[in-house]
């Protein structure tokens, strides 16, 4: 084939996508995306409140401003849910969200600033940053564009990574003495490394085979992990086993975005 004709083939390939995503933007969301997208919403909504019930409890002119932006985010959620529509289209959402996720991170940068000694209130800011990322997740459509879908993929491959470093964390402090513990310190730190090393090479440009290598070298970390958390108590190991299990939930998206969710490892919490 000459070069003309593969420029035209081109051409018309990237004009046939161009309307396809458009008309995918253009359709109704259907019964079960609304749903979930109304209940991704709803838990956004929780986590906000939840964290300006700790700013409550905190004093200072600073604090004050902050209770006053949770609240201002709060409105424009609110403005969201109303929006959520059957006839709703996912460009309309997608337009809506882009504002909502601004006003969102605004937010959570003044948070941010008031610095690591507030611990209670940077790890609820935590969990508002991994509820907003998983509402632009739930937004997502398989007729996104490429940007797009590469958006939601670096998103929560970020909380990912955050929620294995919280594990690590939280497994250094409730298990580090702990007698027999030491293994399971162990593999939860190799997790963490594992998860950075998928970021890194997410960031770096690396095709799709290659990030299902590196996904599958995660899995085996992971998988390991679970190993060790069998045996472990949920009344005994409750704040644990709850950062495990909001690593398991991304890690399940992770894994349906890269096409290897029968693949994956799954944490089971004996109760």
């Amino acid at each position: 084939m000459s070069t003309a004709p593969r420029l035209l083939f081109a051409a018309l390939t990237l004009v046939m996508l161009a309307r396809a995503h458009a008309h995918a933007d253009d359709q109704p969301l259907g019964r079960e995306d609304l749903v979930s997208i109304q209940e991704a919403t709803r838990d956004l909504a929780r986590e906000v409140e939840y964290l300006q019930d700790f700013i409550v409890e905190t004093s200072g002119p600073k604090e004050r401003d902050l209770y006053r932006q949770a609240d201002a985010v709060l409105a424009i959620i609110v403005s969201f849910q109303e929006s959520l529509k059957p006839k709703a289209s996912r460009e309309g959402l997608n337009k809506a969200f882009d504002e909502l996720d601004r006003k969102v991170h605004v937010f959570l940068k003044a948070v941010s600033a008031l610095g690591p000694e507030h611990r209670l209130l940077q790890r609820a800011a935590t969990r508002v940053g991994a509820a907003d990322d998983h509402l632009h997740y739930v937004l997502s459509a398989p007729g996104d564009s490429e940007v797009r879908a590469k958006q939601v993929l670096e998103r929560e491959t970020r909380t990912l990574v955050t929620a294995a470093q919280h594990l690590n964390k939280t497994a250094r402090y409730t298990l580090g003495a702990v007698p027999g513990q030491a293994v399971l310190v162990g593999d939860l730190r190799k997790l963490a490394e594992s998860a950075e090393r998928f970021q890194k090479g997410l960031a770096s440009g690396a095709d799709r085979p290659q990030l299902r290598k590196d996904f599958a070298a995660l899995n085996k970390a992971w998988e390991q992990a679970i190993r060790g958390m069998r045996d472990l108590q949920a009344s005994e190991n409750s704040h644990l086993l709850r950062a495990a299990g909001q690593l398991d939930r991304v890690h399940g998206l992770l894994s349906r975005l890269l096409g290897m969710e029968g693949e994956r490892p799954q944490l089971i919490i004996r109760t």
